[in-house]
C-alpha cells in the first residue's frame, strides 16, 4: 500500500500485512514524524483522482455575513475535481473561501470553496482540505489551469523560483 506523511508529504510503500486492523504507528524516514496508518478499506473514500501540484494560491476567507475573516498565501499540494489540499503558514478561518491564482499568460483565475479541515503539522504549517463549491465549468477551468501551470514551471515551484532568483 502507498502512504503519505501528513507532515512533509513524502510518499512511501508499506506492506499492508504489517498494518493492524486498529491501525499502526509508523515513522517517516525523512522528517521523523510519527503518524497512524490504517488498513486499506474495500471502499475508496475519494470521489475524484488527486493530481500533485505546487502552485501558489491566494485565499480569502469570509464569514456568513460576507465579512473578510482572513487572507493569505498557500501552496496547493494536490488538486482534484472536488477540492484542493493547501499548505499554509497560518490556519484558515472557516467559512466561505475564494481561491485565486494566475496562469502562465497572467490571467487571473478564481473559484469559490469551503474549508473542510485544517490541521497543524510538526513543522508548524497547516494542511487545509478545501472543497470546491459547485462543480461547473469555472471549477474545471481553475483545476486545468493549475495543473498546466504546474507542468509549465517544471513540476517544482521551488526550482522555478530558485532559477528566477539566480538569473
Amino acid at each position: 500500500m502507498k502512504i503519505t506523511c501528513g507532515s512533509c508529504r513524502s510518499r512511501f510503500r508499506l506492506d499492508s500485512k504489517l498494518v493492524r486492523p486498529s491501525g499502526s504507528l509508523v515513522r517517516c524516514s525523512k522528517c521523523r514524524e510519527v503518524f497512524k496508518v490504517y488498513p486499506l478499506s474495500d471502499v475508496n473514500r475519494r470521489k475524484h483522482k488527486r493530481i500533485n501540484t505546487q502552485n501558489l494560491i491566494s485565499y480569502f476567507s469570509f464569514d456568513e455575513n460576507g465579512k473578510l475573516n482572513s487572507h493569505g498565501l498557500g501552496i496547493a499540494l494536490d488538486v482534484s475535481k472536488g477540492g484542493i489540499l493547501l499548505e499554509t503558514p497560518y490556519p484558515i478561518k472557516s467559512g466561505l473561501l475564494v481561491l485565486t491564482a494566475t496562469d502562465k499568460e497572467k490571467n487571473f483565475i478564481e473559484v469559490k470553496s469551503k474549508l473542510i479541515y485544517s490541521k497543524k503539522t510538526s513543522n508548524g504549517t497547516y494542511l487545509c482540505g478545501i472543497e470546491f463549491i459547485g462543480i461547473n465549468e469555472r471549477v474545471t477551468n481553475f483545476i486545468t489551469k493549475l495543473v498546466k501551470e504546474y507542468h509549465f514551471r517544471g513540476k517544482n515551484l521551488y526550482i522555478a523560483l530558485k532559477k528566477r532568483l539566480t538569473v
